[in-house]
């Protein structure tokens, strides 16, 4: 009989035990139930419950020092704000356009674009199209603004949405801007 995980080893049992491996076992046998034991023990150690552990606070690593021999790369642009949002109704927008916004329809138009019901939005976009671009915004960039617009689209009509944004952006140029 040997002692289980949990089980206390009595001392009486233990001796029998001795006396049993040593009349009938080698040395070689005795030597590996007696790791054997030490690992129940051991095990039996492991149960007991242990103490959480402690929680060490994170610390952050410090700032790195620039090399006074390197350069310093110069601060990210800053991202550009949005403009207040436009109050004016519909109406309005078109009305105040003029007759730049209205050239600008019609360029939309006889380019192919048909009309959406959406006047003052598209003249809203003429407007924020020649700010952009005189603002310096490189003109990839201000068509990639169209993308959205051009993909609305070009589910409608024949046009790749790269080409409706072309249309948007050329006709706020040559027209509006």
């Amino acid at each position: 009989m040997g002692c289980g995980v949990v089980a206390a080893c009595g001392g009486q049992q233990d001796e029998a035990v001795g006396a049993e491996r040593s009349s009938v076992a080698s040395p070689t046998v005795v030597a590996a139930m007696a790791s054997a034991e030490q690992s129940a023990d051991a095990r039996a150690a492991v149960i007991e419950p242990q103490a959480p552990p402690a929680v060490v606070p994170s610390i952050a690593a410090p700032e790195p020092v620039p090399d006074p021999g390197q350069p310093v790369p110069p601060p990210p642009p800053e991202p550009r704000v949005a403009e207040a949002i436009d109050a004016r109704s519909p109406d309005q927008v078109v009305a105040e356009s003029g007759e730049r916004g209205q050239r600008y329809l019609g360029a939309l138009r006889a380019a192919g674009l048909p009309p959406s019901g959406m006047d003052a939005a598209e003249i809203l976009y003429a407007q924020g199209a020649c700010e952009a671009l005189a603002d310096g915004t490189p003109r990839p960039e201000v068509l990639r603004e169209f993308a959205g617009v051009g993909q609305a689209y070009s589910r409608f009509i024949p046009m790749s949405s790269d080409q409706v944004a072309e249309t948007y952006v050329s006709a706020a140029e040559q027209v509006y801007c």
